[in-house]
């Protein structure tokens, strides 16, 4: 596939043989040089006095190649991993417009550049290799490499544009109309080459019993349900919204008693992981007990998560779905100093908060900013918050904000629900 760099590639290209038809024609090489450009056309001085005898390309629009745009996909898997890598096909559409400060010689080059290009419906690897070796002055850099290595060859047609479509162009190039021809360059390869996971290819399809020379094939399942280990839903402990640390979290499915489990959580804004051991209590159940906040490693911060389950060992291990996962900020110790109308909280979390992370406090209906603290994280943090809303003696609610995840105020194990009372900022 060609680079990033092949659509100057071509356009160099085709200056490059106009130029040389120039040269190589006996009656225009006879009547002195001929310049090929490839500049905007509101670049060219047309009001200069000695305007020399030129003919300009000029790339106008670039649209993406129909019969290529769909190639290659998808070029992701379901996590997120590049699979390959997409082409970028595009077509190219160009201007030529000649130049001539004498009368009819302008009609001379353009007709010739249609006839030269007419004869020349392609860009031929020897042409490409001539024009980029060496590359123009202007883009040293290009190598004929950039253009080269495609499969498919870069095709020159005719473009037809009425006089509509011509008149807004120029309009729209706010410059002095020329007698035109526009073509159709088609089509440009563009890859970005970059390390791409690849499956191994498939040996057998199904099991090889023992004594066989063939698989049994495709095991067909005669219900709807999944047949390889599968997430239906990670269930916090009493009704909650979350999970805390030192709390049981059950994980529903199919086919989770197939071997020893593992779970897996993964923070999606660190990507850090936590391999938990769970227990299968049957076929559609699996539970896991969350570490206690002395034993949570650093990998365990409140946030959100990514929850899988590795069932099975060895060759017989198969990974579940992904499911979402919330671990809510335990507040563990609070203790208020001050007087009232700046009073300062200071209370005790798990897991630790780190720097970097989105902390706060709803106190009652304010939502207040802790101090900072030094270090990486800390598990001890202060609010200074306004007492004054509150009547003397009262015991505001509040909850522990941490990237978005709040600590849990309100107890679902009870009809009707309540407000846990453990969770009241102390007088």
């Amino acid at each position: 596939m060609s680079t990033d760099l092949a659509i100057a590639g071509v356009t160099a290209t085709l200056r490059y043989l106009l130029q040389q038809g120039f040269v190589d024609h006996v009656k225009l090489g006879a009547q002195g040089p001929v310049s090929v450009t490839a500049k905007a056309p509101d670049l060219i001085d047309t009001d200069q006095k000695n305007l020399p005898d030129q003919l300009n390309l000029f790339m106008y629009h670039v649209t993406p190649n129909a019969g290529w745009r769909n190639a290659n996909l998808p070029s992701r898997d379901n996590v997120g991993n590049r699979i390959n890598n997409p082409v970028l096909a595009v077509d190219l559409y160009y201007l030529i417009t000649a130049y001539s400060q004498q009368e009819l010689y302008a009609d001379v080059l353009l007709g010739y550049a249609a006839q030269y290009l007419h004869e020349v419906p392609v860009l031929t690897q020897q042409s490409i290799q001539n024009a980029l070796s060496p590359p123009p002055p202007e883009v040293s850099f290009i190598t004929p490499d950039d253009l080269l290595q495609q499969i498919e060859q870069v095709k020159i047609v005719p473009h037809v544009m009425d006089t509509e479509e011509m008149s807004k162009l120029w309009m729209a190039l706010q410059t002095t109309y020329r007698p035109s021809v526009a073509y159709h360059v088609s089509v440009v390869l563009i890859e970005n080459p970059q390390p791409a996971t690849s499956a191994l290819p498939v040996l057998t399809i199904g099991e090889v019993p023992a004594g066989w020379k063939q698989s049994v094939g495709a095991i067909v399942h005669a219900d709807m349900l999944p047949p390889l280990p599968t997430l239906t839903a990670a269930t916090p402990p009493a009704r909650q919204s979350s999970v805390r640390l030192n709390e049981v979290l059950t994980l529903s499915g199919f086919h989770l008693a197939d071997g020893p489990a593992t779970v897996v959580l993964t923070n999606t804004t660190t990507s850090g992981q936590t391999s938990l051991a769970a227990v299968a209590t049957n076929a559609a159940t699996l539970t896991v007990q969350l570490p206690t906040p002395a034993a949570a490693p650093d990998s365990l911060r409140a946030g959100l998560y990514n929850v899988q389950a590795m069932v099975g060992t060895g060759v017989d291990q198969h990974a579940t779905n992904v499911l979402p996962l919330a671990l809510a900020p335990l507040i563990e110790t609070m203790v208020t100093s001050g007087p009232v109308n700046a009073k300062v909280l200071t209370l005790t979390c798990a897991p630790k908060v780190w720097q970097g992370q989105q902390v706060s406090a709803l106190i009652g209906s304010q939502e207040v900013f802790p101090a900072t603290w030094s270090g990486a994280s800390t598990d001890t943090l202060t609010f200074t918050f306004d007492a004054t809303p509150f009547s003397a003696g009262a015991k505001p609610w509040i909850r522990l904000r941490v990237d978005g995840i709040d600590s849990i105020l309100v107890n679902n194990a009870v009809t009707p629900p309540q407000f846990d009372p453990t969770q009241m900022v102390p007088p």
